[in-house]
């Protein structure tokens, strides 16, 4: 696979992730090698609810 094939998918999951409006999707130019887009969950799901609970 190309890099323009990987790169255009990529932006296309990105794009339907924030019309879903089911996450916060931030996107940040990096200085260094830190991440470029983090993807955070807008409500916490059963199993994180489950696993919060367990490991506090």
């Amino acid at each position: 696979m190309k890099w323009k094939q990987k790169v255009d998918e990529t932006a296309e999951k990105i794009y339907d992730l924030i019309k879903s409006e089911k996450y916060n999707v931030e996107i940040q130019v990096p200085k260094k090698s830190e991440k470029f887009v983090q993807i955070k969950a807008k409500r916490p799901t059963n199993h994180t609810k489950k696993w919060l609970s367990k490991n506090r």
